[in-house]
């Protein structure tokens, strides 16, 4: 196998591996998400109340880092293609 080969099977490895983090995240989202559409039925009048303020700040961060997964990945599909 040519080094080559070597980098290009590397770089398939770790974009598995994006995937499956973007994949997590996503799911990750999803799971933020309902629970706090749970916590805002407890009391929906005042969700302020029973919601954290950290819920928002996780959800930001999440898509935070899902976007930069998604430069990854371009920039990686971008690299392999011109080698």
């Amino acid at each position: 196998m040519s080094a080559l080969e070597e980098l290009l099977q590397t770089l398939r490895t770790v974009e598995d591996h994006v995937g499956q983090a973007q994949r997590q995240l996503t799911r990750s989202r999803r799971s933020l998400n309902e629970a706090e559409a749970a916590l805002v039925r407890i009391d929906p009048d005042h969700p302020e109340t029973v919601v954290p303020p950290g819920f928002r700040r996780a959800g930001d961060q999440i898509e935070q880092s899902i976007s930069t997964l998604d430069r990854v990945a371009d920039t990686m599909r971008d690299y392999a293609t011109r080698l």
